[in-house]
């Protein structure tokens, strides 16, 4: 077995096709709640969609893992590496864009000079949003542990592929060694 075929199988034996279809999935539930976020106003720090950035590159992430795993070439696991990485990125700013909108809108209250049904009512438009934020942050982190997982195989795939270890290995012993005082 060659040095190019034992890392693709190394690659292959953390099985992508079963976290791919994770990543499909999870992609999928990311853009069902920004389809949410948009049709019940729930929408705080968005103007341009980008809830729908990680349900997108998720989803494209898991296709392509699952890619890799049905044909495996070491193009597809360099791609794989690199949508990884790059869904990974959005992912985790997103994840902070929500924290933030989870932090600054519990500490919401009525003025006592609103009208005690229109508080109510805001009061439970915003507990409902609130809580699918945090559904949707928790499937967001979810597909943040995949892809950090899949790039590392990844990158223990083609990052190390025609790499020597060129650190010289020194085997130490118990016994001292005298050296002959000249």
């Amino acid at each position: 077995m060659s040095e190019l075929e034992s890392l693709l199988h190394s690659f292959l034996g953390v099985q992508p096709r079963v976290f791919g279809a994770v990543l499909v999935v999870v992609g999928l539930l990311q853009v069902a709640f920004g389809t949410l976020f948009v049709i019940d106003n729930c929408v705080y720090t968005d103007s341009v969609g980008i809830h729908f950035f990680p349900g997108i590159l998720l989803f494209l992430a898991g296709i392509i893992a699952i890619a890799a795993d049905r044909a495996p070439s070491m193009a597809l696991v360099k791609a794989c590496l690199v949508i990884q990485i790059i869904a990974a990125t959005v992912v985790m700013v997103i994840n902070f864009l929500y924290m933030r909108d989870l932090i600054s809108y519990l500490s919401f209250a009525c003025d006592l000079q609103d009208q005690l049904q229109n508080c109510r009512v805001h009061d439970q438009i915003l507990i409902y949003c609130t809580g699918m934020r945090g559904i949707a942050l928790f499937t967001a982190t979810l597909g943040l542990c995949l892809t950090v997982s899949l790039a590392a195989f990844g990158c223990k795939a083609v990052c190390y592929q025609n790499s020597e270890d060129n650190v010289p290995i020194v085997a130490l012993s118990s016994h001292e060694v005298k050296a002959d005082p000249e």
